[in-house]
């Protein structure tokens, strides 16, 4: 009995302490565990949130600007003439830009001479340099023998700023060259 008494004591001593490094040290209560946690909880939620909520405004702030100038964009260039000379070995294509608030640059061109589709994104303005608003630009391409030869039919061309690229504009031609 003597045995099994100093057996209860220990495991009572051992329930309320903890060991640690061979010492035994007394331990701190369940409640206080729990308040500690739930504050730690807190803390750590308060500081996730506050980065969230900042980092969300910024996003949104990104966001808007991208939108506004999508819609901006939209319907934004016209063209205004194609003029394919064989003789000059160019291609001439005229494009306005008719937004209210955009300045568009970086434009790539798709054309379509004798069913054969050509690209080119090297010309116009750029963005030290953009198509003002209201303001009207003659994008010019050399057009070897081969790519616009004598009598060739330029029946699409399709203008795209790169700073809008969703603004693009496509008309049926059909130059002669």
């Amino acid at each position: 009995m003597f045995f099994l008494k100093n057996i209860r004591k220990k495991i009572f001593i051992i329930k309320n302490r903890i060991k640690i490094s061979g010492i035994l040290k007394k331990a701190i209560s369940p409640l206080m565990a729990t308040v500690l946690l739930l504050a730690l909880t807190l803390a750590v939620g308060g500081i996730l949130g506050s980065w969230f909520v900042s980092m969300s405004r910024t996003e949104m702030g990104t966001v808007e600007k991208k939108m506004t100038e999508q819609i901006n964009c939209t319907g934004a260039l016209d063209i205004v003439d194609v003029i394919c000379d064989a003789a000059t070995d160019k291609l001439e294509v005229t494009v306005h830009n008719i937004a209210i608030d955009v300045n568009l640059y970086d434009f790539s061109t798709f054309v379509l001479i004798n069913n054969t589709a050509y690209t080119n994104s090297t010309g116009g303005p750029n963005s030290t340099s953009p198509l003002d608003p209201g303001q009207q630009i003659i994008l010019s391409y050399g057009c070897s023998d081969t790519d616009c030869p004598v009598n060739a039919t330029v029946s699409k061309v399709r203008v795209s700023p790169g700073n809008c690229p969703k603004a693009w504009i496509e008309i049926d031609a059909n130059e002669i060259c």
